[in-house]
């Protein structure tokens, strides 16, 4: 039996996945990533491969796909630029390569990665407009039309979260203001968090979590507390989720795609996002468009990444599956 390595690369954790032809993961690993120091990492990195791979699994290997945040030159798998892990001109794929000679070895955006892996093993039908949206500690998104996943003249198609939706709003990290992600994303859940723990830090119900300043609030602290029914977390919670529709709206107005999926951590927060979500999408988008637009909870979840990574052989130079 052939089997695929997926990878999913991310700014904190590395985690690895055999999987079959029929995208199943048949065994899992992760190690912690670090930044800044790439030659460093990838010597980790392969070691970590070997010892999960084994002499057994080798042999059935067919390739390693990679997915990781940043911009990415595709075919050498070069990234220019990963914001998350502080890398430039990083040659992931051609230290792959070299490491593990008798592979095929294909590195892209980690959000179009997890995009394929929904469009081959997450949806029940393949539609032929989709846009997969990720809804974590920034948001992102693929796009697939009429089988061809879209990159873009510089590989940055489905940079949503970097759109603005507040043109007066805060400067963004690299371009724009009011950006999308600032408003939408788990990173505005911490922030309107730390101004909420701010206002009254003594007996409040993050020190829980052993807050003690308002840097130390995450978004998945607020996402817990709304949870467990804290009515300002949840109020917190609601709003984040009105501004990530406003943006899904955008994309529904704009590109008219049969099915929208979104994942991430706000996704994980199930009911509490999803009703002022799609409140928000009833009252931003073209309602024509809107009804013929199914908005699903994307299936594979964490595993999206690792799946879709091992699936990146099927897109030819061109974003078309084959």
């Amino acid at each position: 039996m052939k089997l695929r390595l997926g990878i999913d690369l991310g700014g904190t954790k590395t985690a690895l996945g055999l999987v079959n032809g029929q995208g199943q993961i048949l065994k899992r690993h992760r190690f912690p990533s670090f930044a800044s120091d790439f030659d460093s990492y990838v010597k980790t990195l392969i070691a970590e491969i070997r010892t999960f791979l084994k002499a057994s699994d080798m042999e059935t290997i067919q390739g390693i796909g990679v997915g990781c945040a940043g911009q990415i030159q595709l075919g050498t798998g070069l990234i220019h630029h990963s914001p998350n892990l502080n890398w430039n001109n990083a040659p992931l794929g051609e230290c792959l390569r070299n490491a593990f000679p008798g592979c095929w070895v294909q590195i892209d955006n980690d959000v179009r990665a997890a995009t394929v892996g929904e469009y081959l093993h997450g949806l029940s039908e393949r539609p032929l407009t989709y846009v997969n949206m990720f809804l974590g500690t920034g948001i992102g998104s693929g796009i697939i039309m009429f089988g061809r996943i879209l990159r873009g003249a510089a590989n940055s198609a489905g940079e949503i979260g970097h759109t603005t939706i507040h043109k007066d709003g805060p400067k963004g990290p690299t371009t724009g203001f009011g950006i999308y992600e600032y408003y939408g994303s788990g990173n505005a859940l911490g922030r309107l968090g730390q101004a909420w723990y701010q206002k009254k830090p003594e007996g409040h119900p993050l020190s829980r979590f052993g807050v003690q300043s308002p840097a130390e609030v995450t978004g998945r602290m607020i996402g817990e507390l709304a949870e467990e029914g804290d009515a300002e977390a949840m109020r917190i919670v609601r709003r984040v989720a009105r501004d990530a529709g406003i943006g899904m709206a955008n994309v529904i107005n704009f590109l008219n795609p049969h099915v929208i999926t979104y994942g991430g951590g706000m996704a994980d927060l199930g009911i509490l996002v999803e009703r002022p979500l799609m409140q928000s999408l009833k009252e931003h988008a073209i309602p024509t468009a809107l009804a013929k637009t199914r908005i699903l909870k994307a299936r594979l979840g964490q595993d999206a990444g690792i799946i879709g990574s091992a699936f990146l052989n099927k897109l030819d130079p061109d974003g078309r599956f084959v």
